[in-house]
């Protein structure tokens, strides 16, 4: 469950990786998710591969890669700018940097539970005026 307590993680607070082609990962493992922040060096293809129960969603934060992807026997790619949002899905994809500079992206992986939350996680937030919050720091 979620606390009123704001965590801070720091990269030594991280699970360090460096993979055989270059990639370099940090992990922030929590109870129900987890975070990646992957540098890709140029030049840089990451192997074939697929999920079975997780949810993954990549965040382009600098750069450009290419997620290559095969559906009913064809490939295809798309080519991601920094900001891009990729939703993996179920898919059978890689990744690549076809450029000379490194590029960066995160990862969120969950496992999902076939539950819609979205009207909670749009409705999820709770506004508080300065008068609110003087009130409150004015408790003792």
């Amino acid at each position: 469950m979620l606390t009123n307590i704001i965590e801070v993680m720091s990269k030594k607070d991280s699970i360090f990786t460096q993979k055989e082609d270059g990639t370099t990962v940090n992990y922030y493992l929590f109870p129900e998710f987890e975070i990646h922040l992957n540098r890709i060096p140029g030049e840089t293809i990451q192997g074939w591969h697929t999920h079975t129960d997780i949810e993954e969603i990549l965040v382009v934060t600098d750069g450009e890669i290419r997620v290559e992807t095969v559906v009913d026997s064809k490939k295809s790619y798309k080519d991601c700018q920094k900001g891009d949002l990729i939703r993996m899905n179920n898919s059978l994809h890689r990744i690549l940097n076809l450029q000379s500079n490194e590029a960066a992206f995160a990862v969120f992986r969950f496992v999902p539970q076939g539950i819609d939350n979205s009207e909670k996680i749009k409705n999820d937030k709770r506004p508080y005026s300065d008068s609110e919050i003087e009130a409150i720091l004015n408790k003792k």
